[in-house]
């Protein structure tokens, strides 16, 4: 299940970067809103919970619950661009400072959420279910609805960046942004859409991750390194290849925890899984489907004439 959860928050952070160039490093913490929110609109209304000591759960319907976060997600990651990365980006601010940005952005956030929390680990308002067997795997039926869940979302996003419009503009967009101005592409309004969606996923994510583990204020950071390893082994700034280099890498740490080595030494279970994705990397630099940095105004304007 690990895998589904890393394989959306890779597609994620590999849209991102493919349309903007920006490593977000506070992805993480987009991840951990998603499952806050979701916490906080669906826990009872009389419930002392995690970040809400302060405050009143509401109570709503779990799955009304799901769709605020991640609408509120969304929100989160077009006020982000509107009002942070658009104004660095006009002012031409390099690579590198907008990455510090990204870095100060996830420990702000993570340090405010833990300014209204205990620190406690909390679960979200859901019972209890008993394993069963589905396609020779033991899980429970919830995880088993968030196995569908996260590979339908993932044929959904294939589909989407392969025959829509806006899909074809982000892609235009991710070769070059210049060139994409030039055709008559509003870059900013597809950089804007890519945040929103971005950060969608993102949340949803952080929603898988709470259903089928806990709440934790710095969640999202924990797996941050895992995520980018996921995105990395798969090819970045390609969504298809973060969705298998994630599906890749949450089976490595599953399945490490079984050798015979790692008895007694579970915590490193990470560190097995990055070996191999570096294993991998020094004969595929690249990623497993990523390519070559290239582009050409034939190809762009192919891309443009589908668009339109």
């Amino acid at each position: 299940m690990l895998g589904i959860i890393i394989s959306v928050a890779s597609v994620a952070l590999s849209l991102l970067y493919g349309v903007t160039r920006i490593v977000n490093f506070a992805h993480g913490e987009i991840i951990a809103l998603g499952a806050i929110m979701t916490l906080f609109f669906s826990n009872p209304i009389d419930s002392k919970i995690l970040f809400l000591d302060r405050f009143s759960p509401l109570g709503i319907n779990f799955s009304i619950s799901i769709l605020i976060a991640i609408l509120i997600c969304g929100i989160f990651g077009g006020l982000l661009e509107i009002f942070l990365f658009r104004p660095l980006r006009k002012s031409e601010v390099g690579n590198i400072a907008v990455l510090v940005v990204t870095i100060g952005l996830s420990i702000f956030f993570r340090h405010l959420y833990l300014l209204f929390a205990t620190g406690r680990v909390q679960n979200l308002p859901l019972e209890l279910e008993r394993r069963q067997t589905y396609l020779f795997f033991d899980m429970t039926p919830r995880n088993f609805q968030v196995l569908i869940a996260g590979l339908i979302v993932m044929i959904f996003i294939g589909l989407f960046l392969s025959y829509t419009k806006i899909g074809k503009a982000m892609r235009a967009v991710r070769d070059s942004n210049e060139l994409a101005s030039v055709s008559g592409i509003n870059s900013d309004n597809i950089i804007l859409f890519t945040w929103i969606s971005s950060s969608m996923l993102a949340g949803l994510a952080g929603i898988f991750q709470a259903i089928i583990n806990d709440v934790r204020y710095n969640m999202g950071f924990l797996i941050l390194l895992l995520i980018f390893a996921g995105t990395v082994l798969g090819g970045i700034g390609t969504s298809f290849g973060a969705m298998v280099g994630g599906l890749l890498i949450g089976i490595f740490v599953q399945v490490s925890v079984a050798l015979p080595f790692m008895e007694g030494h579970v915590e490193a279970k990470n560190a097995v899984a990055l070996a191999i994705m570096i294993l991998i990397l020094l004969f595929r630099p690249q990623g497993i489907f990523g390519q070559k940095e290239r582009i050409s105004w034939e190809y762009l304007q192919s891309s443009y004439s589908q668009f339109c």
